[in-house]
């Protein structure tokens, strides 16, 4: 009896340390894609990637997905209301799309203990839910990688943290942007997200609001610890990057050389004198005008009635602004009120010019001669109706 009790007890023990020594069946890590060559997909994207290895089951979880059937998209995109969702798909489906489209793929596992792993789990069961899984997205704030951050460095739970810095916090949302754009080589894509952001892309980021980006949250996984281990393994390559290199535009297509044209017409007068001169000009500036004005009505309506945090305060409205509509035509008795305004346009494009160069970068500088030529036009209209 003695020797079936402890070969009783040893027996528990065994299973005991066995199941002290049984390795998670979960395994949670952090996937990250790289860009692509359209703009949705030029600044990249992320997903979890949880493999079940009791259930069987291999998941990527993406919060980067949205309806794009549904018959106001076009209007809720251009607004801010687009609802995007969190989605679930086998992984390998997931790395079919990417592979198709010769796009890279790396996963980092993340370190963390077994209840670690099944919070993260349930979290996004919860979220999967149809009353938690939509939520509207914001580019610079809430999107498919601060997402995953603020679940991966628990950003609103009482144990956050962030990981050590590992880039400048003296750089801005908008000079990312510029990376990323410049390297794809898209130039008018990058003048014309500049001019629709507002003072909100200049705010210098923080380590947290890098991870906006997800390179940033690959990179901040990877020298993050928790206590006295790392955070994430080593980048493992899934999908080698083949995406072609982009090519560059000639000179006579970029942003730079078409309003230097733009500008040097309208300036033909200080050097030519000659009519035909005068009637090309006359013409592209009324085209400028009118351009310039029906885009300050854009600009403002993307400020006041849209709900894009990153487009309000922005500064391009003092050379585009919808009073320019105005200057575009001279009617028979002009009102006092428009005069004025012509005065003050002028010399509030000159002002927003000189400050652009003291401190580079509020303003493109492919915009500059534009500017000028816009400030000057507005003077010969005042003086042309006096």
């Amino acid at each position: 009896m003695k020797h079936i009790s402890i070969l009783l007890v040893l027996l528990l023990f065994g299973r005991y340390a066995s199941a002290q020594e049984t390795p998670s069946a979960l395994r949670v890590s952090l996937v990250t894609c790289s860009p692509g060559t359209e703009l949705y997909s030029v600044f990249g994207h992320n997903a979890l990637r949880i493999v079940d290895s009791a259930a069987g089951t291999d998941i990527a979880y993406n919060f980067g997905t949205f309806n794009f059937d549904d018959p106001d998209f076009y209007t809720k995109f251009v607004r801010g209301k687009l609802m995007y969702f969190l989605s679930q798909e086998n992984f390998s489906d997931f790395l079919y799309a990417y592979s198709y489209f010769k796009r890279g793929v790396t996963e980092q596992v993340l370190n963390l203990t077994d209840a670690e792993k099944k919070a993260i789990q349930q979290a996004l069961f919860e979220n999967l839910s149809e009353e938690n899984r939509y939520y509207k997205y914001d580019f610079f704030y809430d999107n498919c990688s601060t997402r995953l951050r603020d679940i991966i460095f628990k950003s609103k739970s009482s144990q956050a943290f962030n990981p050590p810095t590992f880039l400048s916090e003296e750089l801005t949302f908008r000079d990312h942007l510029h990376t990323y754009l410049d390297k794809a080589k898209m130039e008018w894509t990058r003048l014309g997200i500049d001019v629709v952001l507002g003072l909100e892309a200049d705010k210098k980021m923080g380590i947290s609001n890098a991870m906006f980006l997800p390179e940033f949250l690959l990179q901040g996984a990877g020298v993050a610890s928790l206590g006295n281990k790392k955070l994430a393994s080593e980048p493992l390559v899934l999908l080698p990057d083949q995406q072609p290199v982009p090519v560059a535009l000639s000179f006579w297509q970029k942003p730079i050389f078409v309003f230097g044209l733009v500008a040097l017409l309208l300036l033909s007068n200080l050097i030519f004198q000659s009519g035909v001169f005068f009637s090309i000009q006359s013409i592209v500036e009324k085209i400028l005008f009118v351009s310039s004005g029906l885009f300050g009505c854009f600009l403002l309506f993307l400020w006041l009635g849209t709900d894009h945090q990153s487009m309000t305060n922005n500064l391009n409205l003092v050379w585009a602004f919808p009073l320019n509509l105005f200057l575009a035509f001279k009617p028979k008795q002009i009102p006092t009120w428009l005069k004025y305004y012509s005065k003050i346009y002028t010399v509030a494009v000159l002002v927003l010019f000189l400050v652009a160069i003291i401190k580079p970068g509020i303003i493109s500088f492919e915009l500059f001669t534009l500017m000028l030529a816009l400030s000057y036009r507005s003077w010969i209209w005042e003086k042309s109706i006096n």
